[in-house]
């Protein structure tokens, strides 16, 4: 089967992190002390060079206009701005890895495997519009996810948050498959554009409802809102520190991204689940910002502090879902970008201190941001940032998406995200203190980690260049990306057809697809 040059770059970012996925484990079946450096370098070479193949041939692809598909999967604007947000956290976690594992004195090339193949599965469910791809596309990030939260057997902690997150896990997938099954008993198609004109004729059953009400609880899972989110602190603290920075990041965006095409574009302009939707997203935010900051203020281990900074951000994502309107899109996309260098920089602190194992509690950073200075300011800044503090992007992000709830009339709901975010100071103070405001353990010593430090510096910059000068993300990425949602899918004409599970055959579940 030969195939077309579009088809070809529609498949190619993703295909290139899926083959380095595969070569790593056969790299690193050598276990000969002598060769155990090169095989190291050589695996991480292996995911650094298919991460930044993956990302160069992304952005040529951004850069040529082109939007490729080949059949159910479809590299549009929105799909190649998440596949950017991919691969640029997943650089950031292999980066911090080698220094990470280098501390912990242990290296598993599956890891990397495991962490590329989680790339191309969130890769693929922001760039489809089918809904069974898109669950296959869900079990392909999430499954290695699990087995990367409990991936260091010798703590009893990461078993415990592994299997946590697997089994909350699996009751979201099959919330979301639920879903699916319902929305097609309802318009005898998996494809969203089809399911949304359908919908969009006649009173909409109570059944198809019910499935967007699950077909949602699988996403909101993932995001870590509220009432879901019990699995996140203990995941989080399970998991290495880079991959707990990853799965903050990268499964949080990309469940977001994919909220948008699948409830932004789709679903959302239909008027009955639309005005249902958006009551949800509001219910939904508040509850997430209240338990994410209250919980967040009790913490005294930097991790779990972190996660519940993780839920408490959800919920000023789904804010922009409440707004609804294609600007509240865009403050949704940039406050990702800023989240990313933010949580990133954050989580990256841990590996570039060289704190490892259990060693994540505020005492453990004690005069730390003196050894380091340097990294301790950028890390300063991301907290700052994540506190919302001008002249940061956190900032910035915030103000996008606040104001575009008080031009829609939530003014109430965007005076509860500002007390909700000055509360949330208290608790980025913390880390700050502990860095510059309390003695530095006697037997500390400064370590040696380049790449996680670099990150977090890298992190610090470009922060602040964003909340200086927003307008070149804004313009150059963010908009560009957003699917118009005004005269979508509710306006479209289609011939419904009504069927039955007795006359369903065979040949018409295949042309369902």
């Amino acid at each position: 089967m030969s195939l077309t040059p579009n088809e070809t770059a529609a498949i190619l970012p993703l295909a290139i992190p899926a083959v380095a996925a595969c070569l790593i484990p056969i790299a690193s079946l050598d276990r000969d002390q002598s060769t155990q450096k090169w095989i190291r370098a050589a695996i991480f070479a292996i995911a650094i060079i298919a991460l930044g193949a993956s990302f160069w041939y992304t952005t040529r692809i951004w850069g040529s206009g082109m939007q490729p598909s080949y059949r159910y999967l479809s590299l549009d604007r929105l799909a190649q701005f998440a596949a950017i947000f991919v691969q640029i956290s997943a650089v950031y976690a292999v980066l911090q890895l080698w220094d990470h594992l280098h501390h912990e004195g242990w290296v598993k090339g599956e890891i990397l495997a495991l962490l590329l193949f989680s790339v191309v599965g969130m890769m693929l469910f922001a760039a489809t519009s089918n809904l069974v791809l898109m669950f296959l596309a869900l079990e392909l990030f999430s499954i290695p996810l699990y087995a990367l939260t409990a991936i260091v057997r010798v703590r009893t902690k990461a078993f415990e948050g592994g299997v946590k997150y697997f089994l909350t896990g699996a009751v979201a997938s099959s919330c979301f498959l639920m879903g699916i099954v319902l929305l097609y008993g309802m318009t005898g198609s998996f494809d969203l554009n089809v399911i949304a004109q359908s919908l969009a004729k006649g009173v909409l059953d109570p059944l198809a409802l019910l499935g967007a009400a699950l077909l949602l609880m699988g996403f909101v899972f993932k995001v870590s809102a509220a009432p879901f989110h019990q699995w996140t602190p203990d995941a989080y603290e399970a998991a290495p520190h880079p991959i707990a920075g990853f799965m903050s990041v990268a499964t949080k965006g990309i469940a977001i991204i994919a909220l948008i095409r699948v409830f932004g574009a789709h679903l959302v302009p239909i008027a009955e689940i639309g005005s249902r939707a958006q009551t949800a997203f509001a219910a939904l935010a508040v509850i997430t910002l209240i338990i994410g900051n209250l919980a967040a203020l009790s913490q005294t281990n930097f991790k779990r502090m972190l996660a519940y900074s993780s839920i408490s951000h959800a919920g000023y994502l789904l804010l922009g879902f409440v707004a609804g309107t294609t600007e509240a899109h865009q403050a949704i996309l940039f406050y990702l970008c800023s989240y990313l260098l933010m949580n990133l920089g954050a989580f990256g602190l841990l590996s570039a201190f060289g704190l490892v194992g259990d060693d994540t509690q505020f005492r453990d950073m004690r005069g730390l941001g003196w050894k380091r200075p340097g990294i301790g300011v950028a890390a300063t800044i991301c907290f700052l940032s994540l506190a919302g503090i001008p002249p940061t992007a956190g900032f910035i992000g915030k103000y996008l998406l606040f104001k575009e709830l008080i031009l829609q009339g939530h003014v109430v709901l965007a005076i509860i995200a500002i007390v909700a975010s000055l509360v949330s100071v208290a608790y980025y103070l913390k880390p700050i203190i502990a860095m510059y405001m309390e003695p530095p353990k006697e037997d500390s010593e400064p370590v040696i980690a380049p790449f996680a430090g670099a990150t977090v510096l890298v992190s610090g910059v470009l922060i602040i260049v964003l909340g200086l000068i927003p307008g070149r993300l804004l313009d150059g990425l963010v908009k560009p990306s957003i699917i118009q949602v005004q005269g979508g899918a509710a306006d479209a004409e289609v011939e419904v057809v009504e069927i039955s599970l007795e006359e369903l055959s065979p040949n018409q579940l295949k042309d369902s697809f």
